[in-house]
C-alpha cells in the first residue's frame, strides 16, 4: 500500500480519533480551564478538517485509491463515535442524542449493505454532507464551551437541534433513495424472470 499525503491524513484521523482524543477528553475535560477547552476543541477541529483535505487532495492530485476510499469513512465514524461516547461517559451529552446520532449511521449502513449485495449503490447526497457538518460543529462547540459565556450556550443548543434535525432528515432521505432503487432493482429482476420464463416456454413449444 502506497502511503501518499491523503492516506496519511486519513491514518492520522484513524489513529488519533479512537485513542488519543478520547484519552485527552476523559482526563482533561472534567476539570479543564478555558485554554484547555480551546486546545481540545482545536484538536477536534484539526481532525475534522483532515476529513476535507484528504478527499480534496486525493481528487486534485489524482491519488484516489481503493484503500483511501475504504479507510476514509471508517476514520470519520471513529472520530464521531469515539467523541460522542467519551462525552457521554463524562455526562456532557444526553444519552438519547447519542443513540440518535449513532443509530442513524447503523440504519444507513444496513441499507448500504443490502444495496451492495444486490449490485447497486446509493450515492451520498447533500443531506448526508450537511448532517456531517452539523454534527461536527455541534461537537466542536460542546468541547470548546466552558459555560462562561451565555451566548456560546445558546449556540450550542441551536447547533444541537440543527444536528439532530439533519440527522433524522438525512436518514429518512437515505431510506427513500434506497426504496426507489430497490423498486427499480426488483422491477428489473421481475422483468428478467418473465423474459426467462417466456424463452423457456418457447423452447418447450418448439420441442413439443
Amino acid at each position: 500500500m502506497t502511503i501518499n499525503l491523503p492516506i496519511s491524513l486519513t491514518l492520522i484521523r484513524l489513529i488519533i480519533s479512537p485513542i488519543v482524543l478520547p484519552f485527552l477528553l476523559f482526563n482533561f475535560f472534567p476539570t479543564a480551564s478555558t485554554q484547555t477547552h480551546y486546545l481540545l476543541a482545536g484538536l477536534f477541529a484539526f481532525l475534522t478538517l483532515t476529513d476535507f483535505f484528504d478527499g480534496y487532495l486525493a481528487r486534485k492530485y489524482g491519488q484516489v485509491t481503493k484503500v483511501g476510499a475504504l479507510l476514509d469513512p471508517m476514520a470519520d465514524k471513529f472520530l464521531v463515535f469515539s467523541t460522542l461516547i467519551t462525552l457521554l461517559a463524562l455526562g456532557q451529552i444526553y444519552f438519547f442524542w447519542v443513540i440518535i446520532f449513532i443509530g442513524r449511521e447503523f440504519f444507513v449502513l444496513g441499507f448500504r449493505i443490502a444495496a451492495l449485495e444486490r449490485g447497486f449503490s446509493i450515492p451520498v447526497d447533500w443531506f448526508g454532507k450537511l448532517k456531517t457538518v452539523a454534527q461536527s460543529f455541534y461537537l466542536l462547540i460542546l468541547i470548546g464551551n466552558d459555560h462562561t459565556v451565555p451566548l456560546v450556550d445558546q449556540v450550542e443548543y441551536v447547533s444541537l437541534i440543527t444536528a439532530l434535525v439533519l440527522t433524522l432528515i438525512s436518514g429518512i432521505h437515505y431510506y427513500r433513495s434506497f426504496s426507489k432503487r430497490w423498486e427499480r432493482y426488483s422491477s428489473n429482476v421481475h422483468s428478467n424472470e418473465i423474459i426467462t420464463e417466456s424463452l423457456e416456454s418457447s423452447h418447450d413449444v418448439l420441442l413439443s
